[in-house]
């Protein structure tokens, strides 16, 4: 959002002035109490004046005459938008070739069962010299390659075909990037997980050993399917299929990456979250008391004020010396960094707090000696039993389960009488954070919780 955005610019910049000697940590501090007030007012007037949605329709044509708006601007700019000052394509996919392969890939499915079916022909054909053999399949699920044996007004087509994919919902999904990734190739998975060591014995001579089991546990993975819906006008121009991929590509990357990370680190098994427990629902389902749930540190109070430097240093000493392997790392909101963090820090009264926050480099964000990764999912406003900030090892503590590539459908009927094509995304995952630990140890993901009151 355009406020915290700011707010976040302004303290960065004090924090190089502090760096550069042109302003105190006491300034930094009061700018930083000073920003925070004053968005809380700007976000609750912005609240109120967002109360009223448009309708589903109306949305989705807004966002269809913004695309087109968009594509006609890069047109008519030669693409400039996409291209750094050398003139060198940096878009999200690797090359504009494959922007534009994944576009001419919508474009066929959309085209090859109406008057244009030729057009399509001529994408398949284009597709095929970059290397790229699409299959599309009809309403039933059956491979077919001729437009004219689309069933239902409309078709299908696989997106694993193109490796940007994968590469985009990295760059958006903190969860993807950090969890371990596990294709399924079944519709539930199930693998064992080893929860305890086998109990050791000295029987001296001639003495018996007590055999031992060791606590297995059953990691299940059964996944969701999760859809998207966005619409686009036909009047699309050979030369814009380049901005039309970056486009489309982008928006559906990252809105399935935005409910994956939703889900893995907020889920609490409720249909918000599509029945997914992340580490929040499975951290507090250990146990109704926030203080006997080992991988949870209790701050000192519950208002983000009243946390103080210590509550952060514990929560490292909750995390088990197995899983610090090197890919630890701090996982919050960007606004809670700068305001939270950031102050508590500059507080400390560390002769090198700016350099323990900053890094090397300016962008280097850290946090007592480890990385910070910024998460938008997790909370900016302080709340009662709210967990604010997670800290572990993702890739030991979560499991995302991927059930076939991201799926791309089209109908051309849906909105027929708007001149749009639907376009409907689907991303069939499994999520299971199941390094929480217990009552008795932590496991490879912990957190900081305000108190209850």
């Amino acid at each position: 959002m355009e406020i915290m955005e700011k707010t976040i610019q302004a303290i960065e910049k004090g924090l190089v002035d502090l760096k550069e000697g042109k302003a105190t940590k006491t300034e930094v501090m009061e700018l930083i109490d000073s920003r925070v007030k004053s968005d809380s007012e700007k976000l609750a007037k912005l609240s109120e004046s967002l109360a009223k949605t448009q309708s589903e329709s109306a949305e989705l044509k807004a966002a269809a005459d913004q695309f087109q708006t968009q594509l006609r601007r890069l047109t008519s700019s030669g693409m400039s938008a996409l291209k750094d000052a050398s003139g060198a394509y940096s878009g999200k996919f690797s090359s504009p070739q494959e922007a534009r392969a994944f576009a001419l890939l919508i474009r066929s499915a959309t085209l090859a069962h109406t008057k244009y079916a030729d057009r399509a022909t001529k994408d398949i054909a284009e597709l095929a010299k970059m290397g790229i053999e699409p299959f599309w399949l009809d309403t039933e699920g059956r491979k077919t390659m001729t437009g004219s044996s689309v069933a239902g007004g409309g078709a299908l087509v696989n997106i694993e075909q193109i490796p940007s994919w994968i590469r985009l919902l990295e760059t958006y999904g903190v969860l993807r990037r950090n969890a371990q990734v596990m294709p399924m190739g079944a519709g539930q998975t199930t693998m064992p997980k080893i929860d305890s060591l086998l109990t050791g014995y000295v029987p001296g001579e001639g003495g018996t050993i007590t055999a031992a089991d060791p606590t297995i546990a059953v990691i299940n993975l059964i996944p969701r399917t999760i859809n998207f819906l966005t619409a686009y006008s036909l009047e699309l121009e050979d030369d814009s299929m380049v901005a039309l991929g970056e486009m489309l590509g982008s928006l559906f990357a990252a809105s399935a990456a935005y409910y994956e990370d939703l889900c893995a680190f907020l889920g609490d098994g409720t249909s918000t979250y599509f029945g997914f427990k992340g580490f929040t629902g499975a951290l507090r389902a250990v146990d109704a008391t926030i203080a006997n749930i080992k991988g949870l540190q209790v701050g000192t109070g519950n208002a983000y004020s009243e946390l103080v430097i210590g509550d952060f240093e514990a929560v490292p000493g909750l995390f088990p010396d197995y899983a610090d392997n090197g890919e630890a790392k701090w996982f919050c909101h960007r606004y809670f960094f700068y305001t939270v963090m950031v102050k508590l820090a500059l507080a400390s009264g560390a002769a090198n707090a700016t350099e323990i926050l900053l890094g090397t480099g300016l962008r280097q964000k850290t946090f007592l000696s480890y990385p910070v990764e910024f998460t938008q999912v997790m909370p900016r406003a302080e709340a009662n039993s709210q967990i604010c900030a997670f800290f572990g090892n993702l890739r030991m503590g979560c499991i995302l389960g991927t059930r076939g590539g991201f799926e791309v459908a089209q109908s051309t009927e849906r909105y027929f009488e708007m001149s749009l094509v639907a376009v409907r995304g689907r991303d069939r995952v499994a999520i299971n954070a199941h390094g929480v630990g217990d009552t008795t140890k932590a496991g490879p993901v912990v957190g900081l919780i305000t108190a209850a009151s």
